[in-house]
């Protein structure tokens, strides 16, 4: 019997594609991992916000088989919020509401860039997009969101997930308006019902044995087996297997393992990623503003991107209400809540979300010690250092933590599914 830990999309997704029934032990006390959502008096918001997108076709029809009725497709509607305007995403194809200075300032920057092979994420922004659209967005806002020198992030991420349009797509954008649509997003897919923690809660339904409130704390090898112990209902349990998938971070995978080589703690160590506050915002009052979500790239504002679950269900929200859920990246080991909440509230104001007398009927706080991978420059070297003594000793790590990637949902489940072939095949 093969032991699944974590029962996010990526183990679940372990699960269902394994030819034999294996156990899942879940920390907490509800499938999904980031792939939750929660309801608030009435409102449901996201484990941060999530849409349903990808250009695999397996992918897509699971969505669709899981969810059958309790499905949307969606146009995006994306915006830069910058100098008290919004200008649609993506950014660099859309100049056209910016002021002429501005404008000129990108295009400028844009013919005469240096093109060099760049070495890191910084020298990427400069060689793609030039000193204009670097300085008044892409700096600045991916400054916010990694709290990370980004002149010491490696580049291997971006391809899929920075839009690269041409010079051509980028002088036509700042000229008039393009009608063409940029990136993977730009239709998705989104629950009717119960925000996206429905899709975890359908592929959930679709698999056996799933113990919840099941904390693994330590993992040895004993006679060619692995032995797990885990807390729960207070009491200590013990179970074995020969192979483990496991979707928990990396850092916390190696920490409960016997015996781990000191090269591989090294690498641990040197791992990065930043961490995320959520503050969930409910308001007595209803369509205040028909966008999806906005990118936040100045300084004065604390948060990053903001969100608006009632745009993509109405039901999301009772009737006649509003909610926002608003994100703010940190890498701090704490955080003040209430100085964030109060940042939030005041920022929103600032940008003409809110008004200074809505009624805000829930501002609730989601904490997430792991959000956002960073590709340092040593990412790919320590990653691989730490996959190879795990799948050594048949841990196959999984999901965006397991595999220590920016992986979004889709690839969530295929890094699951994939994993399940490999033992289904007896290729491990």
């Amino acid at each position: 019997m093969t032991v699944i830990i974590g029962a996010g999309l990526s183990g679940l997704s372990a699960a269902y594609h394994l030819n034999d029934e294996p156990i899942i032990l879940e920390k907490e006390g509800k499938v999904g991992g980031l792939c939750k959502s929660i309801k608030v008096d009435g409102y449901v918001f996201d484990y941060a916000p999530h849409i349903l997108y990808t250009k695999n076709d397996y992918v897509e029809n699971l969505y669709k088989e899981l969810l059958k009725n309790n499905i949307f497709k969606k146009l995006r509607r994306a915006y830069i919020y910058i100098n008290d305007i919004y200008v649609e995403y993506p950014f660099e194809v859309n100049l056209n509401a910016l002021p002429p200075e501005v404008i000129e300032e990108c295009i400028n920057g844009l013919l005469n860039r240096n093109e060099n092979k760049p070495k890191n994420f910084e020298e990427w922004i400069y060689a793609t997009f030039g000193e204009g659209i670097a300085k008044h967005y892409m700096l600045p806002y991916n400054e916010k969101i990694w709290k990370y020198d980004l002149s010491k992030m490696g580049i291997d991420w971006i391809s899929g997930r920075v839009v690269s349009p041409s010079i051509q797509e980028i002088k036509q954008g700042a000229a008039q308006k393009i009608r063409k649509q940029y990136g993977q997003n730009a239709e998705f897919y989104y629950p009717k019902y119960d925000g996206i923690g429905a899709l975890a809660n359908q592929l959930a339904s679709s698999v056996g044995n799933i113990s919840l409130n099941s904390e693994v704390v330590e993992i040895k090898f004993v006679k060619n087996q692995l032995k797990i112990k885990y807390i729960k209902e207070g009491g200590l349990k013990e179970i074995f297997t020969k192979y483990i998938i496991s979707s928990i971070p990396l850092p916390d995978l190696v920490k409960i393992i016997d015996d781990v080589p000191d090269e591989v703690r090294r690498a641990v160590g040197s791992l990065v990623h930043n961490s995320l506050v959520c503050v969930n915002i409910g308001i007595k009052r209803p369509k205040i503003i028909d966008k999806h979500w906005l990118y936040f790239p100045e300084k004065e504002f604390i948060f990053n991107r903001v969100s608006f679950p009632m745009n993509f269900s109405k039901f999301t929200a009772p009737k006649g209400r509003s909610s926002i859920l608003v994100e703010v990246t940190h890498r701090e080991n704490i955080v003040d809540i209430d100085d964030i909440k109060e940042k939030t509230v005041g920022g929103l104001v600032d940008a003409n979300i809110l008004k200074e007398n809505d009624i805000i009927e829930v501002c609730d706080i989601t904490n997430f010690k792991y959000a956002y991978i960073i590709y340092d420059l040593e990412h790919k070297q320590n990653v691989n250092i730490i996959h190879k003594y795990l799948k050594s000793k048949n841990i196959i790590p999984v999901g965006r933590f397991g595999e220590w990637e920016y992986l979004n949902m889709d690839k969530s489940i295929l890094s699951g599914k994939m994993a399940a072939i490999e033992l289904n095949e007896g290729r491990i």
